[in-house]
């Protein structure tokens, strides 16, 4: 079942925490919304405001001004099976999501009145389908937008992935970072449309995601328009899997990382970090054109290994370093062109915002991860952090409708296996 955003707001969110879930074990649509209020590091910051505000007084807003528009008819299936590209012996099966109309950027609707992003539609579906109706396992998934004939929409026609998010959640599900809740952040993907693997396809250790016949999807999508014309787009998601349980494959996750005081903090906001001080706005906004900002040490709940990791940040990044037990496994640089996109590679970027065009500076292209094919062993009781390391001054940033520097991340997604 999917539920729009004005269906959402109708729902009770304010479910207690600790309220009791189905008799099955399986979260209620009402639990899964109360569970990610409760959980932040679960969505992007924007995905999550969105979900606060339409929780509170301002749910009452109006979404988007009422429009007689339809998406147009699309004879392209739902369901494509497609040749593997990255692991051989997997099936690959392309789903397609929607439709989505994103806004034109003269339209004043939640995101531009709230948030003061123009062009911008947020949406929330609970039961999205999966690639396999039993159980299988995903070794890896690549997401994309694409017209009603199936062709690309890419940002040369305005149509900008900002990002999506696809969340599972079951009897059986555990949130890979905190493991406090049975929702867990499985993929997040946007405007570079790169492979989100759990494993490697060259690696030693085989590994996967198991989904199990009674999990179910929750698809959050951010689409952006950059032309004052509405666009209508589909979200399609590739997936490379095997069918059924593995039994000798290691469970793959996905481990996030994030910097500042919105950061992924596992025990809540009354944890400290161990650096001091933010040098982020609770918007993300710099308060310094140079410096490093730390995530919050994870620690490892249980023995494994680590087989990839990477980093992902906005203009004005000089590299995202990780470490393992103080130790820097990985240091991964951004390259810069003026034809960039201005992203944060595989899982957050830099949009251009407000009025501000930001066509006049480079913009970050790429960048790449380190990957480990004989696999990093970690001990139960390891401990994972990263550093941002920005500098304004070398590399300037996107700026806001106000000439501000805006919003920067330092995300990182590292494929463990235990």
């Amino acid at each position: 079942m999917k539920l729009s955003t004005a269906f959402i707001t109708a729902i009770a969110v304010h479910t207690a925490a600790g309220a009791a879930v189905n008799t099955d074990g399986a979260l209620s649509n009402e639990e899964i919304i109360a569970t990610i209020l409760e959980n932040p590091h679960l969505v992007p910051p924007t995905t999550y405001r969105m979900l606060q505000a339409k929780s509170s007084d301002l749910q009452k807003r109006q979404d988007a001004p009422a429009t007689k528009s339809v998406a147009p008819k699309s004879t392209v299936p739902d369901v494509q099976d497609e040749p593997a590209k990255a692991w051989k012996d997997a099936k690959r099966r392309k789903v397609r999501y929607g439709p989505y109309r994103i806004p034109p950027t003269s339209e004043k609707n939640f995101a531009s009145e709230y948030m003061n992003i123009k062009g911008m539609a947020d949406t929330f579906a609970i039961g999205a389908k999966k690639p396999c109706d039993g159980e299988c396992t995903i070794l890896g998934l690549v997401g994309d937008i694409e017209y009603a004939d199936g062709k690309p929409a890419s940002n040369s026609q305005g149509a900008w992935f900002h990002h999506a998010v696809l969340l599972n959640t079951g009897p059986q599900v555990l949130d890979g970072n905190c493991g406090t809740s049975k929702i867990d952040n499985m993929f997040m993907s946007g405007n570079e449309r790169s492979m989100n693997g759990y494993s490697l396809p060259n690696a030693k250790i085989k590994s996967g995601y198991r989904i199990h016949k009674d999990d179910s999807f929750v698809l959050t999508t951010e689409l952006m328009n950059m032309q004052d014309k509405e666009q209508w787009v589909w979200l399609t998601i590739s997936y490379e899997y095997l069918d059924g349980h593995q039994p000798d494959y290691k469970d793959g996750r996905m481990l996030w990382m994030s910097i500042g005081p919105i950061g992924i903090r596992c025990g809540g906001a009354a944890v400290k970090s161990p650096w001091g001080p933010s040098n982020l706005t609770l918007a993300q906004q710099p308060k310094l054109d140079v410096f490093s900002e730390h995530s919050l040490p994870w620690v490892a709940p249980r023995d494994g290994w680590i087989l990839a990791t990477g980093g992902h940040m906005h203009d004005g990044g000089v590299n995202l370093q990780v470490f393992h037990n103080d130790k820097l496994i990985c240091t991964s640089t951004p390259t810069y062109a003026h034809d960039g996109h201005g992203m944060g590679g595989m899982r957050k970027r830099q949009i251009k915002g407000g009025e501000k065009s930001n066509d006049d500076i480079d913009h970050i292209k790429k960048q790449e991860g380190c990957n480990f094919l004989e696999g990093r062993p970690m001990k139960k009781g390891d401990t994972l952090y990263i550093a941002a390391n920005y500098d304004f001054k070398r590399f300037p940033g996107m700026k806001n409708k106000k000439g501000e520097l805006d919003e920067v991340m330092g995300i990182s997604g590292s494929v463990v296996a235990y």
